[in-house]
């Protein structure tokens, strides 16, 4: 990585002498496998907790009916946060989707990482290179 095109001060922000520093999450276990959380940037504080928004789409992933989904945070008050889904429907899907959302969270989330509203879309924002843009959601 030599820079950004043209942004200097974007590159300057990134390097550490010769390394290129990214903001990617990643934990190497014992074992030697690796897995990724997601990006520093993307990381959600929701009722006071740091939360993987890749965590949360995963889990809500292998629900019946789910298409697509992505996760992030709403405010709903003074400094308060919560996890919000929006989730892009299959054709086959049942009108109770939200709901079956929300139990399989239940089953499979900590209460923390938990979305407490489901919101219906007919697509995800993108970028031009396919990528979701979570800021777009709320």
């Amino acid at each position: 990585m030599i820079g950004y095109w043209q942004r200097p001060e974007e590159s300057a922000e990134v390097m550490r002498g010769e390394w290129f520093v990214t903001s990617d999450l990643a934990e190497l276990d014992v074992d030697g496998y690796l897995t990724y959380h997601g990006r520093s940037d993307d990381v959600m504080t929701a009722m006071g907790y740091r939360v993987s928004p890749v965590e949360v789409e995963e889990a809500l992933a292998g629900t019946s009916g789910v298409g697509e989904v992505a996760v992030t945070t709403l405010d709903v008050g003074d400094a308060v946060s919560i996890i919000g889904a929006w989730v892009v429907p299959t054709p086959d899907a049942a009108d109770d989707l939200p709901a079956r959302v929300l139990a399989r969270a239940a089953d499979v989330l900590a209460p923390y990482k938990r979305p407490r509203e489901v919101r219906l879309v007919d697509a995800l924002p993108r970028t031009a290179n396919g990528k979701v843009v979570r800021r777009d959601l709320a």
